[in-house]
């Protein structure tokens, strides 16, 4: 080979390596951005405190660098919609269980007591905590409109919900509202809250600050806080701890190694391990059908949620 030619063929092979070797170094950079640790900083000058003086801000790292977030967010409610439609879909096909019985009456003698096991109410009631570690406020339309709905209307109810933004007269917080309905079997409404794939293994739970909007209606209801890992977001299934409210604000704590260890797949139980605290993908607000007092009208303010140690 003459030696000109010998030269602009190594020419060649060193820039395709050199851009080979660049490509891969970026994409090892962006995958150490993605399921970043969500652990408590130990530098706490940017810290914004809430009105408990132990609350510290933390930071939810983001998956995607696009700067359009707003069309992203009106469009994933729509496609984890469907798909959830889908999968809840199959699964009613390939089960001789109706959707009805699987939505039993908790005070009918007839549920299942597998059913029961699932939930266990105010589990984290004798828990305290050393300091709180704020996710987010919901002190703006923006923060309401980052809890993408999922009502039963996807399986042909007609219960409604909404995370409804702060009012003159409320401020400060936002409103999870809305009504349950048992036409066409249905009786449920939620509200869900992604978190991309962060770790919380250095925390002790999740704590929601929140209040019952009507004291006479909606101190007697039961609701839920859901969550899920990457294994249940793949699964169509969830974690669910029970709580009650009353009309005075209070912390609510939900502890990792008591209200989240047995999963379920519409309301029965599945064989699996305990939440998985270091890939959470995500936090929900629930109401379900049940006691007579749990149909109709609801409504549970809230103010803050985040972590708790």
């Amino acid at each position: 080979m003459p030696l000109l030619t010998t030269r602009v063929f190594a020419a060649v092979n060193n820039r395709t390596i050199v851009a080979a070797q660049q490509k891969s170094t970026d994409k090892n950079n962006n995958k150490k951005n993605v399921g970043k640790s969500l652990k408590p900083s130990s530098n706490r000058s940017n810290s914004r405190s809430s009105n408990n003086s132990k609350s510290k801000q933390i930071s939810i790292p983001s998956t995607s660098q696009t700067p359009a977030k707003e069309i992203i967010r009106k469009n994933i409610g729509t496609t984890l919609s469907l798909t959830l439609a889908v999968g809840i879909g199959y699964f009613l096909g390939n089960n001789t269980q109706s959707f009805s019985q699987i939505f039993k009456a908790k005070g009918n003698s007839s549920s299942s007591p597998a059913e029961e096991m699932v939930v266990v109410v105010n589990e984290g009631k004798n828990d305290s905590y050393n300091e709180l570690f704020l996710i987010d406020r919901l002190d703006s339309a923006t923060k309401a409109n980052a809890w993408r709905v999922v009502n039963d209307g996807v399986m042909g109810g007609v219960s409604q919900s909404a995370m409804m933004p702060p009012s003159p007269n409320m401020p400060g917080s936002s409103r999870f509202a809305g009504t349950i309905r048992l036409e066409n079997n249905g009786g449920f409404a939620s509200v869900r809250r992604a978190l991309p794939n962060v770790d919380a293994s250095e925390y002790k739970g999740v704590y929601l600050k929140c209040k019952a909007a009507m004291k006479e209606r909606d101190e007697s209801k039961q609701f839920l806080l859901l969550a899920k890992d990457a294994e249940c977001s793949r699964n169509f299934a969830n974690f669910k701890s029970a709580f009650t409210v009353g009309d005075d604000w209070e912390v609510k704590l939900f502890p990792f190694d008591k209200c989240f260890k047995k999963g379920e797949r519409m309301g029965r139980p599945i064989e699996r391990g305990p939440l998985n605290v270091k890939e959470m993908t995500e936090l929900g607000l629930m109401i379900l059908r049940g006691e007579e007092a749990q149909v109709g009208k609801f409504g549970l303010d809230v103010e803050e949620f985040g972590f708790y140690m």
